[in-house]
């Protein structure tokens, strides 16, 4: 392959031109662009890849495998020397096991000797042991192709997931990763393996369930030898749904209105992609916050996508990394983080921005009317907004756009700026403002990547990039990507946080490199070139600079993105870019295509050149002249011109100059390898021109390079016209400034923003009206900037005091207070204070309120008129250091159920606490041995205070012999008494085991313990007995478990009898004072009946009549008496008037006459 490289001309500041530059100055410099070429030499690798697997069962996975028609690809990477690469695909598939391939490389880098290789090939996704030691020797030397063979076996292990160790149910997966492998299938999975290698990797595997998926990660070995079929069977456990919840949040950018949508972005196996619509979502306006549902329960690593502004300035950014945020199961909890003691919303964002002025010169252009420059080319996506609305077509603009990318650990952020390349001045002069969110309004440390240039000459949308030969001029072609980054670290990177702004200009002088390449072995398409420098030192203005410089480049003739583009290869071709100022290392490749057509990429020998401002670039191999001095106006009539010449490992024969076209004035001869060179010339008037040009044998034209000067003699005032070498005013750069109030709510800022003079070792001194300090507000600023002859320059820009120190707040202190009903009430203060007036106070909890046991700690938040917030805290401490109480419950008692005792659920105590329940502790249900057990239990309030109490278990034996005596006294059958007394006597029988328990019971009810008495185990108590029939029992049971019971019935009666005296009734009249009574009685209980005082019966049941015959003695009218008294003693009287005689006057006197 023959390559022509383009070298030339240097071109002066756009400012400093001598007059007269005409189209015959153009002529010369277009003229300067043929000539000089050099052979790359190249040469044919070709060989096969093969498998060399025999096991028919390995066979038929290969031939069914997803890669059986894409076989792979062939690299071969040089050893000696290095750099050289060549990538190509099969050029002919001979099996599912073997390919053909063939590609074009660098052979000649290391002369007759060749160039050593490396060789490795895939197969799908299994990767042969790379091929060293491949020697390719030049055509001259080696006329025939390198042939190799890169063959290996491979080995296979295949995954299968089950429900057991035998895989024979299969359970299906919803995703599978295995660490530095490919795989394919799924039922098994399966991975090619290198034969006799085993790897320690980890499987990772993600089943889904109702509420979500769950995800697995387990270290396995995965190894086979050649031709083996390794099976290895994963049992699954079904997992159990996880809890879900839900995470919500404010989303606003504050101080950018956004454009077009937002989104939410969780990673992983429960990913999820929220788009937001609309406005912001204050934190002020809960009702409109995002919220994330159903997320299993974990803690989930998030971001989000927001885009911003239009047009140029439109912006796409990816916010930081957050830390996991935890979700909660049956909860939306906000996505908040406690910063500084307040409360922050991940998404609630206050930005940060990196800024600054972009000038991209190429000061040639002006000089030379109808030349173009690259900078022309430069594509914008934002330049591309079919419906108009501010966002581009494409979001993404940083792929194939130009673009400011801003980085922060996990985040990133790309805008670009506006203008375009101006030919009258030779530049495209702008500025930008790249905006920088970071969550939670925390201080991120952002770096500025690089500013991309990308270049594209042709017409465009939305859709690729696509061109091919007759769509396009060869001449205006333009396609590639320059990325530029200032040096060092300190001058792109910045730890900013809300609000904070970082300034980084991006200027350039820029200079045209053609490279004209030629093939002689086949032919190519898409030529490229790698490009990357370094510089530091003065650019072209003399203003200090440093950076770095790398990219790719692409010529013609292109095929960019169409089907067949090897129809489109060529002999001949070109690359053309716009390069800056600095040493650069060219690494030029193409695609290649070979006689018998396959195509592969390959790079060649890379080569040197170092860059000025505003040259047209001809280098030819293997010289390169290099001048050391910079464009611009000369201080003296005789100029100093040194450089060198690069060389090696070429001798130079000769280096020789001419002034403006004149005869040549010879340097040296037989100079040596890489030379350096120095001499004086004398100037004339104005524009001078001083080529240097070097000569090697062989070389079919000299290397040159051109440098211009300006002679303006002071002597006699400015000659050369205002644009050459007169005094130029200094440059005001102003930005707007924003600064913290002082302790007088005042604050000072320089608008300032990096002016300076352009003139090479001019002073320049700025002034800023009015002078600071500013109060609080925004405030308009002029700096004036004066240079040492007395020219100035101003420029406006905004000072904006702000306070931003927030209040300062003590808090008071609280007592430890008792706890009383749940809690204890607690009251306290909080005092603030300001440095630019009034301050509210709130707390929460708030003063006042009821604080529960434990330590609450009430935080208290100042805020002042600004919005700033400072808060203290006050520990409120409640303590509960009264111990419960607590009651026992009665003791039980059982009979055996075998002869290990019984089975017993012991009682529950009864527990209460001045604070708060307490937690009560007691005997577990169990199997309890015959004779008595005592059981503890324990009260334990919030303070840990205790209170315990025992209880009884009685597992009795109704069979052992000789129980304990139990005697009762007597209780009355019925009584009227609602406390009765109740005693008896209970003592073991003699020799036997003591009493362990005695107790009344009243009705089966709860015992009733009662001690006996020493001396004759007599016990007693009262009873509480409501009216009825009761069975009062006395028990007692020995340590044996032996027990005797004992048992009277007692009725209350509270209810006298029902009496009725049936006849004689009230006021009848008797003939004779011996009269026949009879009555009726209900009652409960036996019932006496007395008639008279002199007649009386008992009626057993309580319920009946009686008859009494009485002599009422007395006549006329007379009284009768009859009562009635139950065996409680509760009586009833019934008193009535009888008449005993003849019929009574009143009766005559009402008596109807006959």
């Amino acid at each position: 392959m023959v390559l022509v490289f383009l070298t030339g001309l240097v071109a002066c500041d756009a400012g400093r031109l001598p007059e007269g530059a005409d189209g015959e100055s153009l002529a010369q410099v277009e003229a300067a662009l043929d000539g000089g070429s050099v052979e790359l030499r190249s040469n044919v690798l070709r060989g096969t890849v093969r498998l060399t697997n025999q096991n028919p069962e390995v066979l038929a996975v290969l031939a069914a495998d997803p890669w059986v028609q894409d076989a792979g690809t062939v690299t071969a990477t040089s050893t000696a020397p290095a750099g050289f690469r060549a990538i190509a695909s099969p050029s002919e598939r001979i099996s599912p096991l073997e390919y053909r391939f063939e590609m074009s490389v660098e052979a000649g880098a290391g002369g007759d000797a060749g160039v050593v290789y490396s060789v490795a090939a895939t197969r799908g996704g299994y990767a042969h042991p790379a091929l060293s030691g491949v020697t390719v020797r030049p055509v001259a030397v080696q006329p025939e192709p390198t042939d190799v063979t890169v063959q290996s076996c491979m080995g296979l292990v295949q995954f299968r997931f089950g429900t057991d160790e035998t895989c024979q149910t299969r359970v299906p997966l919803a995703g599978l990763n295995i660490r530095n492998f490919l795989f394919h299938g799924t039922g098994p999975y399966t991975a090619y393996v290198n034969a006799g290698t085993t790897q320690a990797t980890t499987l990772t595997y993600t089943l889904s369930t109702s509420t979500g998926a769950v995800t697995r990660t387990i270290p396995v070995q995965v190894g086979a030898a050649c031709d083996e079929v390794v099976r290895m069977c994963i049992p699954v456990a079904p997992p159990a749904p996880p809890a879900v919840g839900s995470m919500t949040g404010a989303f606003e950018i504050h101080g950018e209105p956004i454009h077009g949508s937002s989104r939410i972005l969780i990673p992983g196996g429960n990913s999820r992609n929220q788009v937001l619509h609309g406005p912001w979502r204050p934190v002020s306006a809960p009702a409109t916050w995002w919220t994330v549902s159903d997320l299993p329960v974990n803690a989930y690593p998030m971001n989000a996508i927001v885009y911003l502004r239009s047009g140029r300035g439109f912006t796409e950014a990816y916010t930081p990394d957050l830390e996991p945020f935890l979700v909660v199961a049956g909860q939306t909890t906000p996505m908040t983080k406690q910063v500084d003691g307040v409360s922050r919303h991940a998404f609630d964002i206050h930005p940060a921005y990196f800024y600054g002025s972009v000038r991209l010169a190429d000061p040639f252009i002006p000089a030379h009317p109808g030349a173009r420059s690259t900078l022309q080319s430069l594509f914008f996506e934002a330049d591309h907004d079919a419906n108009g609305d501010g966002t581009p077509d494409v979001v993404s603009i940083g792929n194939r756009g130009t673009a400011f990318v801003a980085e922060a650990p996990g985040g990133s952020s790309r805008t670009s700026f506006p203008g375009t390349f101006d030919v009258t001045r030779g530049e495209l002069a702008s500025t930008y403002e790249h905006v920088l969110p970071g969550p939670y309004d925390l201080t991120y440390r952002w770096f500025q990547g690089a500013m991309y240039l990308r270049f594209w000459s042709e017409p465009t949308g939305s859709a690729p990039f696509s061109t091919r030969p007759g769509l396009y001029d060869p001449e205006r072609f333009r396609y590639g990507s320059l990325a530029l980054r200032t040096l060092p670290v300190s001058g792109y990177t910045a730890d900013l946080g809300p609000g904070q702004r970082f300034r980084i200009d991006h200027e350039y002088c820029f200079n045209e490199v053609q490279l004209q390449y030629t093939s002689t072995q086949g032919r190519f398409f898409n030529p490229t070139v790698e490009v990357s420098a370094q510089f530091t030192g003065k650019d072209w203005r003399g203003q200090p600079v440093a950076y770095v410089a790398n990219g790719s480049f692409y010529g013609t003739p292109a095929a960019v993105n169409v089907t067949n583009p090897a129809q489109y290869a060529d002999t001949q071709g070109q690359v053309s870019l716009a390069l800056p100022q600095g040493s650069f290392t060219l690494r030029p490749g193409a695609s290649m295509v070979s006689e018998s057509g396959t195509v592969n990429t390959a790079t060649f020998a890379p080569l040197g050149v170092t860059l000025g401002c505003g040259q047209r670039v001809k280098l030819v191999p293997p010289l390169a002249v290099s001048l050391d001095g910079a464009p611009g106006c000369a201080t003296s009539a005789s100029g100093a011109v040194s450089g060198q010449v690069k060389s090696l490992p070429a001798q130079v024969d000769r280096i020789w100059y001419r002034l403006n076209g004149g005869p040549e004035v010879n340097l040296c001869t037989n100079c040596g390898i890489d030379p350096r060179f120095s001499f004086h010339v004398p100037l004339q008037a104005c524009d001078n021109a001083i080529q240097v040009f070097a000569f090697s044998e062989g070389m079919s034209e000299p290397a040159t390079a051109i440098e211009q000067r300006v002679w303006d003699d002071p002597a006699d005032g400015p000659s050369c016209g205002a644009g050459s070498c007169v005094n130029r005013p200094p440059v005001a750069r102003c930005r707007s400034v924003t600064v913290p109030a002082g302790g007088a709510c005042s604050g000072c800022g320089s608008v300032d923003d990096g002016s300076y003079d352009p003139d090479p070792g001019d002073a320049v001194s700025c002034v800023q009206t009015p002078a600071c300090p500013y109060p609080l507000g925004s405030h308009r600023a002029t700096l004036t900037c004066t240079d040492s002859a007395g020219l100035s320059a101003s420029c406006e820009a905004t000072v904006t005091v702000r306070d931003e120190t927030p209040p300062a707040v003590v808090c008071g202190t609280v007592p430890e207070l008792e706890c009383d009903g749940g809690g204890a009430t607690a009251s306290f203060t909080a005092t603030a204070t300001d440095n630019c007036g009034a301050v509210t106070t709130t707390c929460a909890p708030a003063s006042g309120g009821l604080f529960p046991p434990g330590t609450t700690t009430a935080t208290c938040t100042a805020t002042d008129g600004a919005g700033l917030r400072t808060q203290c805290n006050v520990p409120v401490t409640v303590r509960d250091t009264q111990p419960p109480t607590l009651v026992c419950p009665a003791p039980v008692i059982v009979e055996r159920t075998g002869p290990e005792g019984a089975t017993v659920a012991p009682g529950t105590a009864t527990a209460s606490d001045t604070c708060a329940p307490p937690g009560v502790s007691g005997p577990a249900a169990g199997v309890y041995p015959v004779g008595t057990t005592a059981v503890t239990y324990t009260a334990t309030d919030l303070g840990g205070n205790q209170a315990s109490c025992v209880s009884n278990i009685h597992v009795t034996d109704p069979e052992l012999g000789n129980p304990p005596n139990v005697t009762m006294c007597n209780l009355p059958r019925y009584t009227r008494e609602t406390n009765l007394m109740a005693c008896g006597w209970t003592t073991p029988v003699p020799g036997n085991a003591p009493i362990t328990s005695a107790f009344f019971r009243v009705d089966g009810g709860a015992p009733i313990p009662v001690t006996p008495d020493l001396s004759g185990g007599f016990v007693i108590t009262w009873l509480d007995l409501e009216e009825g029939t009761h069975v009062v029992e006395l028990t007692a049971i020995d340590t044996r478990g032996a027990i005797l019971r004992r048992r009277m019935t007692v009725t209350v009666d509270l209810t006298p009898p029902v009496l009725a005296i049936l006849s004689p009734l009230a006021d009848d009249v008797l003939a004779s004072p011996v009269v026949t009574v009879r009555s009726s009685i209900e009652d409960a209980s036996p019932t006496t009946v007395r008639t008279q005082w002199v007649e009386s019966s008992q009626l057993e049941t309580g319920r009946g009549t009686v008859t009494h015959t009485v002599d009422l003695v007395n006549w006329g009218q007379v009284a009768l008496l009859v009562s009635a008294t139950d065996a409680a003693g509760n009586t009833t009287q019934q008193l009535t008037q009888v008449f005993v005689g003849a019929t009574p006057p009143a009766l005559r006197a009402s008596a109807p006459v006959p």
